[in-house]
């Protein structure tokens, strides 16, 4: 079983413990619970330690059950999140923990990387646009609209640059009390006019046409491994990341990394992307971080990791209680 988020993790623990499954839990960020403190925080890692005493339990028979500590692996998504864990919850052995970086680039974006490449902008010459850039500056925001999120400094950051263009990708989340309300979004449409607000949309990035835009990560928690950040590298576009978002990304400097997580930080980052295209700098950081993206964090790339993971684990040698009384049954399922 491969299970994700921490509610089903918890419940597949259980399940493979009784059965003598082998099990592989994916952690999108424990970024949130890491910062937290007090009851929150102490939840969490009762959580994990409950998921990983039942990994070290198997079912052998009607009332029997042995210790196996290879039959579960936990993948998360960044080194920081591995170190919280080892810290924090040290009963996990290292020797199951695995590192693989979010679910990757899809190949739409890598098989547009050139064309992108070819018609960006910020790859064109600073003579060639006459010093008009900033103005034509499109920003892009693309999570929930959640105020961890940041997207009240993108709201922000929207005032500032009254003449520019802010697009929004994403949609209110009705789970949580940190979430925009409709009529937060109401508001924000009538007085912010230069925001459009285009909620939830497949590949956002690939719709945005050839106007120079940056994409902005604002986000207050660390994220697991923010993808978008990678798409938009593929396709020659600058980022602007909170310092909680970057560092969640392995390769830091393919990011222009907000210290303070404010406004005053965004700007000064803005008025960099500007001063490095004016240089003729930003090509080589855009190139570089497009090679590094495709190169290191491709769909392709992510599917071999989690393959090999899954034949590590050696599940015909587990002789689940239930599972093996029809030897023959199960045989030729695993061979199919």
């Amino acid at each position: 079983i491969h299970s994700h988020t921490l509610q089903a993790n918890l419940i597949t623990s259980i399940v493979g413990s009784f059965f003598g499954i082998n099990c592989i839990f994916s952690f999108a960020g424990v970024g949130r619970f890491a910062k937290s403190k007090g009851l929150s925080k102490i939840f969490f890692i009762i959580i994990l330690r409950v998921i990983n005493f039942f990994n070290t339990f198997q079912r052998e028979s009607k009332f029997r059950y042995k210790f196996n500590t290879k039959r579960a692996i936990y993948i998360f998504q960044n080194q920081n999140d591995i170190d919280f864990i080892k810290k924090e919850v040290s009963e996990i052995k290292s020797s199951n923990i695995r590192l693989i970086h979010g679910s990757g680039i899809p190949n739409i974006y890598i098989s547009n990387t050139n064309k992108y490449k070819k018609n960006s902008p910020w790859l064109k010459s600073f003579k060639t646009e006459k010093n008009k850039i900033s103005k034509k500056i499109t920003f892009v925001y693309c999570a929930r609209l959640l105020k961890e999120k940041g997207i009240l400094i993108f709201i922000e950051l929207s005032k500032i640059y009254p003449e520019n263009k802010f697009l929004v990708f994403g949609s209110i989340d009705s789970s949580t009390r940190d979430s925009l309300t409709m009529n937060d979004l109401n508001f924000y449409k009538k007085n912010c006019l230069n925001i459009t607000f285009m909620n939830n949309i497949k590949d956002p990035l690939l719709s945005i046409k050839n106007n120079p835009s940056i994409l902005v990560v604002p986000s207050f928690y660390g994220e697991g491994f923010p993808r978008g950040v990678v798409e938009a590298n593929t396709l020659s576009m600058p980022v602007i990341s909170s310092k909680d978002a970057a560092e969640r990304i392995p390769l830091k400097n393919i990011v222009y990394e907000s210290k303070s997580n404010d406004i005053k930080s965004y700007i000064e980052c803005i008025n960099k992307i500007i001063k490095d295209y004016k240089n003729n700098n930003l090509s080589k950081k855009l190139e570089y971080a497009r090679i590094q993206a495709i190169n290191n964090f491709s769909e392709e790339l992510i599917v071999k990791k989690t393959l090999k993971i899954y034949k590590s684990l050696k599940f015909k040698k587990n002789k689940s209680y239930l599972l093996t009384k029809d030897k023959k049954k199960l045989n030729n399922w695993v061979s199919q």
